[in-house]
């Protein structure tokens, strides 16, 4: 079969390699849609430590069962499915209590397309635990989106409020977008999204979010001030990774506000820790997702809320998944939100 096995940065190379076979515990996935996502970026740029290159990436994919491993019953070839990538012990303090997430040995694991091979093939082995049933009306694309959607919905789960008044996302690439999509399914008041790019802020705003700002507004700040009655938000949900619009997620907050942060850093961050302390905010890290998040993603894509002709902005066959996909990404061209790779045409 044809896949795009990652050698180390900026060396993807398309490759024949032999078609995988499911062992004890697996089901073999036909790969319909797969979404290069932003760590699929940084790895391209950076490389993949801790995990050593020769894999194949890719870890937003959805797609059909195509074979069995011997002792799988759960499942039945032909199955439409969207795989939820994380890979875990299931024995350890973390996974005994359901937060697979969080499990011991997850660094040395990762997630199905981080050291072990994932969606960037026409086939690939997953564990049996790890596909979810495709519901008819979530098309392949916009099933493709369900995993980038489960990181929003469990940062929200996490932040643990219900319906506020006032919720700020900073960044609008594809996570930033699908956070404003979440919060207006989970019923927020008033949705302020920060970001740049005309196209993706009207996108924002067919989302749910009633005001879009600029980054740069000298006046963001006092802005966000007087559209949440003089007080900031109630939650902030932080959605670039850089520490500029980590700083302007923590002065966005209210007072007893919550700032979740949803984007991966690769930098250290310098905050004012008087300025939290003496207001109280809390900082909450979430890391990408547990199941039942997996499944609330899936039931808000599948009531149709994505604009899919604007938010999926290129669809590609997998020998162009560097010239077309990750290259126009590193470039940080504007009019890309979420190229997606279809394996098989």
């Amino acid at each position: 079969m044809q896949a795009a096995v990652f050698h180390g940065p900026r060396d993807i190379r398309l490759t024949d390699v032999a078609d995988p076979t499911p062992q004890t515990g697996e089901v073999l996935i036909k790969v319909q849609r797969a979404g290069i996502c932003g760590s699929d970026l940084n790895r391209f740029h950076y490389g993949s430590h801790p995990w050593p290159p020769g894999f194949i990436m890719g870890h937003e994919f959805c797609g059909e069962i195509a074979a069995l491993g011997p002792d799988v019953s759960a499942w039945q070839v032909g199955q439409q499915v969207v795989v939820e990538p994380t890979l875990y012990c299931g024995a350890c303090f973390y996974c005994q209590q359901g937060y697979h997430n969080r499990c011991v040995d997850f660094v040395r694991r990762g997630i199905t397309g981080s050291g072990t091979n994932g969606g960037f093939a026409e086939y690939v082995c997953v564990p049996a635990y790890q596909p979810h049933v495709r519901p008819p009306e979530l098309s392949v694309d916009v099933g493709a989106l369900v995993e980038p959607t489960a990181v929003s919905v469990h940062g929200w789960r996490l932040a643990a409020l219900e319906q506020p008044d006032s919720v700020v996302v900073v960044g609008l690439g594809n996570i930033g977008l699908l956070a404003v999509l979440v919060a207006k399914t989970r019923g927020a008041g008033q949705i302020i999204a920060i970001g740049k790019y005309a196209p993706r802020q009207e996108l924002a705003r067919v989302y749910g979010a009633s005001l879009v700002l600029e980054p740069n507004d000298p006046r963001l700040q006092e802005r966000i001030v007087e559209h949440t009655d003089g007080l900031g938000a109630a939650l902030v949900l932080e959605a670039a990774g850089t520490p500029s619009s980590l700083r302007t997620a923590v002065e966005a907050a209210r007072k007893g506000g919550k700032i979740v942060v949803l984007g991966v850093f690769h930098e250290e961050v310098a905050l004012d820790y008087r300025m939290i302390l003496l207001s109280e905010k809390q900082i909450l890290g979430s890391l990408i997702y547990q199941r039942q998040d997996f499944a609330d993603a899936i039931a808000i894509l599948a009531a149709g809320q994505i604009d899919k002709r604007r938010h999926i902005t290129a669809e590609l066959p997998l020998q162009d998944i560097v010239t077309r996909g990750f290259i126009p990404l590193s470039e940080r061209k504007a009019e890309h939100i979420k190229i997606q790779i279809a394996p098989h045409g």
